[in-house]
């Protein structure tokens, strides 16, 4: 992620970008970071476990398209000064849009793995 003050929101067949403040990208890498390191701090175990069960017995898979409709709610997740406020936001949305939050972030997390990972032969 560096010091540009953005991250990718990989959508099919182009790059999307959210921009972030740089305090905010530093509190993004702190959080993508922590999560690579299985630190899931914004969301707790149980929900966790729950989203991606519901996940795992959908017979659909999830879709980018998901991903899109709560882009903005991943922004405002991001806006949030703290972390007692990022839980709160998140503690305000339905279970429908507050899953796919959950699952779009960890797409997020995902996709940064693999843009950190050296190819290896």
């Amino acid at each position: 992620m560096g010091t540009d003050p953005r991250f990718f929101f990989p959508r099919k067949g182009e790059d999307r970008l959210i921009y972030v403040s740089k305090d905010q990208l530093h509190q993004v890498e702190y959080l993508i970071e922590q999560s690579k390191q299985g630190n899931h701090v914004l969301f707790d175990t149980e929900t966790v476990r729950r989203v991606f069960a519901n996940y795992k017995n959908r017979l659909q898979r999830f879709t980018e398209e998901e991903a899109y409709t709560v882009e903005h709610h991943i922004e405002r997740l991001i806006s949030q000064p703290s972390l007692a406020e990022k839980h709160a936001y998140l503690e305000a949305l339905d279970r429908e849009t507050y899953e796919c939050v959950v699952r779009t972030y960890f797409n997020i997390v995902e996709n940064n793995l693999y843009e950190n990972v050296e190819v290896r032969h």
